[in-house]
């Protein structure tokens, strides 16, 4: 199957074709926005810190607009997909890569710390899928899952986060189910260790080098729009060539 260049891919995407990335201040998120901009796409980066969104703009060549939301926030979120809308940036590509990991075993874990990882990493993306399939059930689109090795194996202390990614593993298949004959595409990518600033919130000391790099999962991203639109990309599993830690 070949692929389309950059240049035959921007020639045939509209201004409004937007990619929505929450999270795209750093890591994952950051190195999305990169290859979504590369791809022709304008950018809607949402997150926290509005520094670093901007940085992850510039750096993706200023087309597009920065929002300082925080995904637990239902209503901020969808009022700052309603405000992106207006300003004629249409959601066609979603990618929910906002996450944490609160990692400790599950005895010594706070109520705020399942919480927060539960509302931060599955009502995040669920709140950002709703805002903008009115959109993408117009118009079509591709939703994106940011899984995890972690959504399929346990590993021990990572309860919180596991719970997270498996009920969005679970919330994506029952999702599929109802998208399916429209024009919305779906696809799950579930990382091993990836080298990102999710690291820096993780008791222990951790070899980055061994990791995957952030733009590992992004090239795997546009791989899956860029296939060929009669076949759907369902899941796409991602590993150090090391194995998983």
């Amino acid at each position: 199957m070949k692929s389309p260049s950059d240049g035959e891919v921007r020639a045939t995407l509209s201004d409004s074709e937007a990619a929505v990335i929450t999270g795209a201040g750093s890591g994952i998120g950051r190195a999305v926005a990169r290859a979504l901009a590369r791809r022709g796409h304008p950018l809607i980066l949402l997150g926290r810190r509005l520094e670093t969104l901007e940085e992850s703009l510039r750096e993706s060549g200023g087309r597009g607009v920065c929002r300082a939301v925080d995904v637990r926030d239902d209503r901020a979120l969808t009022e700052a997909l309603v405000e992106a809308q207006k300003a004629g940036l249409v959601p066609r590509i979603v990618v929910p890569a906002a996450g944490i990991a609160r990692v400790a075993p599950f005895s010594d874990l706070t109520g705020e710390q399942l919480r927060e990882s539960v509302e931060t990493n599955l009502l995040g993306a669920l709140y950002l899928y709703r805002a903008c399939l009115p959109a993408l059930r117009s118009s079509g689109g591709h939703l994106f899952a940011l899984l995890s090795v972690a959504a399929k194996q346990g590993f021990p202390n990572w309860s919180a986060y596991s719970a997270s990614k498996w009920g969005l593993r679970g919330a994506i298949a029952a999702l599929r189910e109802e998208l399916r004959g429209t024009a919305v595409r779906m696809t799950e990518i579930y990382p091993g260790a990836t080298a990102s600033s999710l690291w820096d919130e993780v008791p222990g000391t951790w070899d980055r080098s061994t990791m995957m790099s952030p733009e590992v999962v992004a090239t795997a991203l546009v791989w899956a729009l860029d296939a060929d639109p009669a076949a759907n990309v369902d899941e796409i599993h991602l590993q150090p060539r090391g194995g998983n830690l």
